[in-house]
């Protein structure tokens, strides 16, 4: 039985690739079609989760990081040098424009109805002051409290390390199996949580393949409405 319902953050809790869009709009003369920029923002996405450790370990200053990853991201679309002044520029309009997220449409009434009948948590990767600005803004703290908000920046372990979901659970006083995880990555979020023992829902709005090997999720939601109706239907449940 499902007692805790832990949330990633970016792109699960509120669309990362609208104010990443408006960033590179605000920066440089580049104009993508839709197609183009999701592609544009799933290589920003893959390379902020597949290397965010080296900043963590120390092998890679936050800002040279930042500055690769824009790079990474516009690979084979520019044809010019992308200098750090111009990532620089990027990541302050992408800090700005993050500070105006709002929750995917219906989601905070969930929340709402969640916080009544289970245990609401956040694991979340990044660096700890940005991933709680967003937080904030986000109003997470009207359904989550401070000890159950797990950020990796602030912590020894970080996504895909399964052990940062058993240390939650240890925390919270549950059984693996009592834990349920929503988020965006199959890799990071799935495969980690499915590993600590944890019930996991793939918020999969992006329409990403898995890549193999891979776990099968317990739910795959590919909208927002989905992914409301499958938590308050939860809700709805634990409060008969």
């Amino acid at each position: 039985m499902i007692k805790a319902i832990i949330f990633d953050v970016d792109d699960t809790l509120y669309d990362q690739k609208s104010p990443f869009g408006t960033a590179l709009t605000q920066t440089s003369q580049l104009r993508f079609t839709p197609v183009e920029l999701a592609d544009v923002f799933k290589r920003f996405r893959d390379f902020t989760d597949r290397t965010f450790h080296q900043v963590t370990a120390k092998e890679l200053s936050l800002e040279a990081w930042q500055t690769a990853r824009l790079r990474y991201a516009l690979t084979d679309l520019v044809t010019e040098t992308i200098s750090t002044d111009w990532a620089i520029q990027f990541e302050m309009a992408y800090q700005q424009a993050l500070s105006e997220i709002k929750l995917f449409p219906g989601l905070a009434a969930v929340l709402e109805k969640l916080s009544h009948c289970f245990q609401i948590g956040i694991i979340t990767n990044g660096p700890a002051n940005i991933q709680r600005a967003k937080l904030h803004q986000l109003q997470i703290e009207r359904y989550v409290h401070p000890d159950k908000i797990f950020i990796s920046d602030e912590l020894s372990l970080a996504k895909p390390d399964p052990s940062i979901f058993t240390t939650w659970a240890h925390q919270a006083g549950l059984r693996a199996n009592q834990a349920a995880y929503v988020g965006d990555n199959a890799a990071f979020d799935m495969t980690s949580a499915k590993h600590a023992g944890w019930q996991t829902f793939w918020f999969n709005h992006r329409k990403n393949q898995q890549a193999q090997p891979a776990v099968i999720p317990d739910q795959i939601i590919e909208t927002p409405a989905e992914l409301n109706e499958l938590l308050m239907a939860l809700a709805e449940a634990a409060a008969v």
